[in-house]
């Protein structure tokens, strides 16, 4: 699955202002990045050159600097960056990037190569992961008060062959009512060594008939080793006891469950 996540920052003066990752084409603000996400595999002591092609449709000439990072997903879905090295399945910590920096005229396009040189090692497995930013010199708007900068996010995934495992559980679940109705947590654990995405509901039973049914918001992804809190608006109960079910495909050999009783009174 390809999901395409850009970044945009705007500073004004010594403020800024930072607006998350839009699902949407890799653009901000006249700069595009393609591949926008790959994913790799390369053994263990071997290097693999990635052609990472830069695009000014912005009207204008800019000035682009690119960037290596570190990130994970934080258990609502948000990302979080770190420096390269800081994440036991760091990427760029083996990359190096070039050129970092280059002028790119209006309607023109620019390759950068992108090179991982993975270790000799025999311990190496699983999914290693990381991020390559490019962004434009800030240009003051109309005014001269706010500076207009654009970042954009090339995600790439690298893989050991024939070390990868895929495994995850649903480790808690709970249920909340509130006079909107019954809100359900699930807390989903991805014990595996790659990354993974969700898609599952939750089916709610009294007495072994049905009293509603929440499907999962599609496609949650879950970084190697992280955690994922997923938490859906169900109808308002009448009082009584309930069960709710929980079923999630992570794209494993099976689904997995779990399954709480709770009381609305």
């Amino acid at each position: 699955m390809m999901q395409i996540r850009h970044i945009v920052f705007v500073a004004a003066l010594a403020a800024a202002i930072f607006l998350p990752p839009v699902m949407a084409d890799s653009v901000g603000l006249g700069l595009d990045v393609s591949p926008a996400k790959l994913e790799i595999a390369i053994p263990s002591g071997q290097s693999y050159n990635i052609p990472v092609t830069v695009h000014n449709s912005s009207g204008s000439l800019t000035t682009v600097q690119a960037s290596l990072v570190d990130f994970g997903v934080a258990q609502n879905g948000s990302y979080e960056y770190d420096r390269v090295g800081t994440r036991s399945n760091s990427l760029m910590r083996w990359a190096t990037i070039n050129p970092r920096q280059f002028d790119l005229p209006a309607d023109t396009t620019q390759q950068v190569q992108l090179t991982i040189t993975v270790p000799n090692d025999v311990h190496l497995s699983g999914e290693y992961a990381g991020i390559a930013f490019f962004q434009t010199r800030p240009v003051r708007g109309k005014g001269g008060t706010i500076a207009f900068s654009a970042r954009v996010a090339s995600k790439i995934y690298e893989t050991i062959p024939g070390t990868v495992t895929t495994a995850g559980a649903i480790v808690k679940m709970n249920s909340i009512s509130s006079p909107l109705g019954q809100t359900y947590r699930v807390l989903f654990h991805n014990s595996g060594n790659v990354h993974v995405y969700l898609n599952g509901q939750i089916d709610v039973q009294q007495n072994g008939k049905s009293a509603d049914r929440i499907t999962i918001q599609n496609s949650l992804l879950v970084e190697r080793g992280g955690d994922r809190l997923i938490e859906v608006q169900g109808k308002k109960l009448p009082p009584g006891s309930y069960q709710a079910i929980a079923t999630i495909d992570y794209g494993g050999k099976t689904e997995t469950g779990g399954a709480i009783q709770f009381d609305v009174r």
